[in-house]
């Protein structure tokens, strides 16, 4: 079942968030965390994937402003599943309830799907989902 979170579910948002950022590799500061999840649970929803009333997945969304023209749009902060819940079912539901909330706002949704290892996995469920691919990251640490 998908559902938006609620104020009571911040806790639950930043323990998945935590576990996201670490199963990436990256290092954080959880007081920026916790910024981003309360300011742009102001902005737009964040669902989660319930099953057995115990909170798996989420979609943490916000609002942003394109920078060459400042229409809104939709975009992820986060997407995350925890490992032994993760199928594509569970992440298409995710996925499906941000779109239907993007359609129904009439906003654009950008979804960028940060993952390790092979990105034509991230293009694959783009793709499935409707999505065109516009832009290719590159990270430098020199």
């Amino acid at each position: 079942m998908i559902r938006k979170a609620t104020p009571a579910d911040i806790p639950h948002i930043l323990d998945m968030y935590k576990a996201a950022i670490t199963e990436l590799g990256e290092e954080y500061t959880e007081s920026f965390l916790l910024k981003k999840i309360v300011n742009s649970y102001h902005l737009a929803p964040c669902f989660l994937l319930v099953l057995d009333d115990t909170i798996w997945g989420m979609a943490g969304l916000t609002s942003v402003t394109m920078p060459h023209n400042g229409k809104a749009m939709l975009s992820d902060y986060i997407f995350y599943v925890q490992p032994e819940h993760r199928s594509l079912p569970n992440l298409s539901d995710l996925v499906e309830s941000a779109k239907a909330f993007a359609k129904e706002l009439d906003l654009p949704l950008r979804l960028d799907f940060v993952v390790n290892g092979d990105q034509k996995i991230r293009e694959r469920l783009l793709k499935m989902h409707g999505f065109k691919i516009e832009s290719i990251v590159g990270v430098y640490n020199g």
